[in-house]
């Protein structure tokens, strides 16, 4: 079993990224890897409450966020400077993430046999 980090950086919504990412990841678990998850830069807006639009077209995929329990993805994290760049508070965010600043990512990111960015 490999420790796997995804990195994602995009922005909900600007493109397929964001949704990409997930299954991505909604797949690596279900093959056993240990999977981890890092929202960091404009991904931290995945992590905001979405509501449904008639007029916008793309799914929601930020609501499979809660999927992660199902898949065993404990190892959820954001980081907290990009969180305060964005003047978004821990409290709102939809799913439990832990904070993590520069020095706890690169710690992550040296246990990891690969890291995927997004």
């Amino acid at each position: 079993m490999q420790n796997i980090l995804l990195i994602q950086r995009q922005a909900p919504f600007n493109s397929s990224h964001g949704r990409e990412a997930l299954d991505l990841l909604l797949a690596m678990a279900a093959v056993e890897h240990q999977v981890s998850v890092l929202f960091s830069a404009d991904a931290v807006y995945q992590l905001l409450p979405t509501q449904e639009q008639a007029t916008f077209k793309l799914k929601a995929y930020p609501r499979s966020f809660k999927l992660f329990a199902l898949y065993d993805i404990e190892q959820v994290y954001v980081c907290h400077a990009s969180l305060l760049q964005r003047n978004i508070q821990p409290s709102q965010l939809s799913i439990d993430a832990q904070l993590v600043d520069a020095a706890q990512i690169q710690q992550l990111i040296s246990r990891q046999h690969q890291v995927i960015c997004s």
